[in-house]
């Protein structure tokens, strides 16, 4: 019997299908981004946690409060932060980027953290993260910021 795809993969499919809908529909109350852009940032993340993020939280905020934070969010099955918040030194996100492309980049993301092995690199806030833990923060990142996806 085959097994289910991931929750990350899984979520990635169902946006595959519905970018023909309105982004009112994807995006969570009161977004400041567009469909592109919060599809940019949700890539940016997930690309990041394999080849490493720009720039990191203090060790201390990462061993304290960012740890807290993740393990908050795990237990709880579900994140909460600021949704126009961009990562510290990525580049900008460009709103005039077609969001077709940016679903492209972020299927792309998504496929290079499925086939990593390897040890993930340090999450800018939570520190460190097996790929499981990313995994499922990541999935969770996503449905954050397009809750609509859940609907499809």
């Amino acid at each position: 019997m085959p097994t289910a795809p991931a929750p990350l993969t899984r979520l990635a499919e169902q946006l595959g299908a519905s970018l023909d809908r309105p982004e009112s529909d994807l995006l969570a109350p009161g977004a400041s981004w567009n469909l592109s852009q919060t599809l940019q940032h949700c890539a940016q993340t997930v690309r990041y946690s394999v080849t490493g993020y720009p720039r990191l939280k203090p060790a201390l905020f990462r061993a304290t409060a960012g740890t807290l934070a993740k393990h908050v969010f795990l237990r709880r099955g579900a994140t909460r932060h600021s949704l126009d918040a961009e990562l510290d030194g990525a580049p900008p996100l460009d709103p005039a980027l077609p969001a077709a492309e940016a679903a492209a980049r972020l299927a792309d993301a998504v496929s290079l953290f499925t086939a990593h092995t390897g040890p993930h690199r340090l999450h800018p806030a939570y520190g460190r993260c097996t790929h499981a833990q990313y995994e499922r923060l990541h999935a969770m990142h996503l449905a954050e910021h397009l809750p609509g996806l859940a609907d499809a």
